[in-house]
């Protein structure tokens, strides 16, 4: 990376609730992306989080980010108290190199605690940042890890146990983009904020006076009607080149957006959760739910206006279209962002590499078979106990697990820490949806079963665990989670699990002080 010097449902509609849902003095109403708040008037210029390189000493690199509260422009006519990393909303793009030791000090300067987990990154438990890994006000963890991941864009977020959905709704998140040899020889977009662009979306609820609404929704949760693109809404990206790469982040508690533009144009996809694809892939269309990243590249002619939209989902992702049945949005239609094309001198853009990367399939002939069956909040029957081990892995092989949506008019989506797999089946259901590459997160309509060659980081420790959970954030808060220990051949799980305390956790991947 080059650094530069709603056609919507009109009402809610869900099992014991009328016709509209008062949340406060206001209704939820479902309207298309000209109704829609904070979308009205002139755009603005498409904020871009500053790019952290960290304090580098050779293969060390060392950052220090500060969660905070402040005062922000989600909308263009108010303020908005907001929470962010070293920042007033959202947090800056680490950037870091595969095989870099990576040191962060996180301090936590809120009035609550919090945590901070690596979305997508392989890495002891210890420095996972998850449930066990608490940061309490006024203390700094710093966990320490070695970047085993290809190149790829990740992101961090919190992971406090209950609380994650409300926390990242305030603004904890940013991306992370790891670099390696390889893909820095290919020939794409690279220059980080001019043609190699984060684009972190995100919704909202706003109150009259422009606070957040924070109120659950029934069964939906903090599932917001103003969506957002890097923390604004109705942002315009004025192009210098002709070809674009969007690194698009799904940042939202619930939502799920299926990425077209306003023109139907043919875009091409080229990296996946957890990396590159192996060639790029033309699309018109592509769903992304939370949790999940793209990598997309658009290109552009001289001076034309094209809109980056979220449209609604053709067959509603599978959800009944039924009165009794929560309206997750999935018919819901807006504008993400506007681009404006270069200027007419801007040099032509070079054909797409043909091969991205030559990526290997996992070997899973022998592997380790499990079943994950999720359901309303549960997953196989369970919900999320912090001191109960649902798996353990004693071994440095990929598993086979089969994730089934045993619901009929909800969707799910599944999330594994620590993990990289491969969508070798995908059925149950008629939405078809693209999942190509390496992924961390896969969405389920209603029905659906997704059978993954799972690929795990091999850091056996058995007092720490990793999660896997419904990546609906209010789902994962209403207890749709679960933990595994990776461990030793014959070795067994600690009895305490995690420290359970901000206090320390030890020198093998981070502190608390």
């Amino acid at each position: 990376m080059l650094l530069p010097e709603l056609n919507r449902r009109t009402f809610f509609k869900g099992a014991g609730v009328l016709a509209a849902t008062v949340v406060g003095s206001q209704v939820l109403v479902a309207c298309s992306s000209d109704d829609v708040r904070g979308y009205g008037g002139e755009p603005r210029a498409l904020p871009i989080p500053p790019a952290d390189l960290g304090t580098r000493e050779g293969s060390s690199v060392h950052f220090a980010l500060e969660a905070q509260t402040g005062e922000s422009q989600i909308l263009p006519d108010v303020t908005t108290k907001t929470w962010g990393f070293n920042g007033t909303h959202l947090g800056p793009t680490l950037v870091v190199k595969k095989g870099d030791e990576v040191h962060v000090d996180v301090t936590n300067n809120l009035d609550e605690m919090t945590t901070v987990h690596w979305h997508g990154m392989k890495l002891p438990a210890i420095a996972d940042g998850g449930p066990h890994s608490p940061i309490e006000p006024g203390q700094t963890w710093s966990p320490t890890w070695t970047v085993a991941n290809d190149a790829a864009t990740l992101w961090y977020h919190p992971h406090t146990h209950g609380l994650t959905g409300l926390h990242a709704y305030r603004g904890l998140a940013g991306m992370i983009i790891v670099e390696d040899e390889a893909t820095d020889k290919l020939d794409l977009p690279r220059e980080y904020g001019v043609d190699d662009i984060p684009l972190v979306l995100m919704d909202n609820r706003f109150l009259e006076d422009g606070s957040l609404d924070e109120e659950d929704l029934p069964d939906l949760g903090l599932l917001g009607d103003t969506p957002t693109a890097n923390g604004i809404t109705n942002a315009h990206f004025d192009a210098t080149t002709r070809r674009v790469r969007f690194r698009v982040l799904n940042g939202s508690n619930m939502r799920f957006y299926n990425l077209a533009f306003s023109d139907k144009r043919t875009f091409q996809v080229i990296a996946s959760d957890s990396g590159l694809l192996n060639e790029p892939q033309d699309r018109n269309t592509s769903a992304i739910g939370p949790g999940e990243r793209w990598g997309i590249v658009v290109d552009l002619e001289p001076g034309e206006d094209v809109t980056l939209e979220s449209v609604g989902f053709e067959d509603n992702y599978g959800v009944p279209d039924d009165e009794f049945v929560p309206d997750f949005g999935m018919s819901d239609s807006f504008q993400l962002l506007t681009i404006t094309g270069p200027s007419e001198d801007a040099a032509q853009a070079p054909a797409l590499p043909g091969v991205l990367v030559k990526s290997t399939e996992p070997d899973v002939i022998d592997a380790t078979e499990r079943t994950f069956i999720m359901n309303t909040f549960s997953i196989n029957d369970l919900q999320m106990d912090m001191q109960r081990v649902d798996v353990v892995i004693d071994h440095d092989q990929p598993e086979v697990w089969i994730v089934t949506n045993d619901n009929s008019d909800w969707p799910h989506n599944f999330h594994v820490h620590d993990a990289r797999f491969k969508v070798l089946k995908f059925e149950g259901t008629d939405v078809e949806l693209f999942n190509d590459g390496w992924k961390d997160t896969v969405g389920l309509p209603p029905g659906a079963t997704a059978t993954l060659a799972v690929e795990f980081g091999h850091y056996p420790d058995p007092q720490w665990p990793y999660m896997y959970h419904c990546h609906m954030l209010y789902h994962e808060d209403q207890g749709m989670m679960g933990q595994f220990v990776i461990v030793e051949p014959g070795d067994e799980p600690a009895a305490v699990l995690g420290s359970g305390t901000g206090s320390s956790i030890g020198s093998a991947g981070g502190h608390a002080h």
